[in-house]
């Protein structure tokens, strides 16, 4: 007895309980049968598929973004310091000693001018020093003058600062009852706002051109040659090396959780996460510090910082201390000559 050929070109038949298709229902679409297209509800249209929900972007999503954008950022950072820049080509003791001192006159000068020079020699050794400018900005001046203008806006005002009042905002009666009765900009308030955020991002535009530039290593060495103490360089050193090895441990718990999620996970959820995976990093970090401290000192670790390079003063080290010397030399004397303001 032959076996019948199946008729592959009919569609098969709709399960018990599923309406048939009428005239007006969608036509068969290629290989998808008329009875899959005919709406649930037996109205005859074709169905509509549901409408993707608005989903929440996990915080073990967020918490993987930000731990790869620190160890991108810490990558970059290398990268950077070995770039044949100006500051880049000095000696990392010249360029600690130097770059400190300009952090110094820069803390504590009082006058606008001098401020500006010094914000401008950073700014000019950006481009010298084969720096992004963008990238450059986003570090120094993102967060940390940003912050410091949010905290002294407030001296702006008369109510902190009194003076001559610039900008007068009311002056017959606040709006309502919290606020004094007048408010204004004074002269002497905008004044030391200016100074202190001018100040700031000068001091940190020096400091962030020192980490830029300057590998890790060499510049905990340079520490050491300059006659910080021996546990300050330890403590800097092993907190520098032990936080990737908490990074990545972070990040391997967070890859773990995210692998064997299925569904939604509630804010609740997300925030036990969040409290258990601090208890099991803290735990983490006492069981191996131990265990590090013991490999370090197994390996003839004695609490001085080494490195591969050896350093020799050059020319270009000798032209930069002078001309660093002069410029200082020159601020301090037109900071006291011309008092402050």
């Amino acid at each position: 007895m032959e076996p019948v050929a199946a008729d592959v070109s009919r569609p098969p038949a709709p399960p018990s309980g599923v309406p048939r298709p009428t005239g007006d229902s969608p036509r068969p679409t290629g290989d998808v049968p008329a009875w899959l297209l005919v709406s649930p509800d037996g109205a005859g249209g074709a169905a509509q598929p549901p409408r993707p929900r608005r989903s929440r972007r996990l915080f073990t999503d967020r918490l993987l973004g930000t731990l790869a954008a620190w160890v991108e950022r810490a990558i970059t950072s290398d990268k950077l310091a070995r770039r044949p820049g100006l500051l880049q080509r000095l000696d990392p003791r010249v360029k600690l000693v130097s770059l400190l001192a300009l952090v110094v006159i820069a803390a504590l000068a009082t006058r606008m001018s001098v401020l500006f020079v010094l914000l401008g020699l950073a700014v000019a050794l950006v481009p010298a020093s084969r720096i992004g400018l963008r990238q450059f900005a986003a570090r120094a001046w993102l967060f940390i003058p940003l912050f410091t203008a949010a905290v002294m806006l407030p001296a702006i005002f008369n109510i902190v600062t009194p003076g001559h009042a610039l900008v007068t905002l009311w002056s017959h009666g606040a709006p309502f009852w919290p606020l004094p009765r007048s408010l204004a900009i004074t002269a002497p308030g905008l004044f030391a706002f200016g100074r202190l955020v001018l100040r700031v991002t000068t001091v940190v535009s020096f400091s962030v051109l020192l980490t830029l530039t300057t590998p890790w290593s060499d510049l905990l060495k340079a520490m050491r040659a300059v006659g910080l103490p021996r546990g300050l360089v330890f403590v800097l050193a092993v907190a520098y090396r032990y936080v990737f090895t908490l990074v990545r441990l972070v990040q391997d718990m967070t890859i773990a959780r995210t692998s064997r999620l299925v569904g939604r996970v509630s804010s609740r959820e997300d925030r036990h996460f969040l409290g258990g995976t601090v208890a099991a990093v803290f735990g983490k970090s006492q069981a191996t510090s131990e265990q590090v401290y013991l490999a370090m000192i197994s390996r003839g670790y004695t609490g001085e910082a080494r490195t591969l390079s050896a350093w020799h003063l050059r020319r270009l080290d000798v032209v930069w201390s002078v001309a660093v010397t002069v410029a200082l030399v020159a601020l301090v004397w037109f900071e006291l000559t011309a008092g402050s303001r």
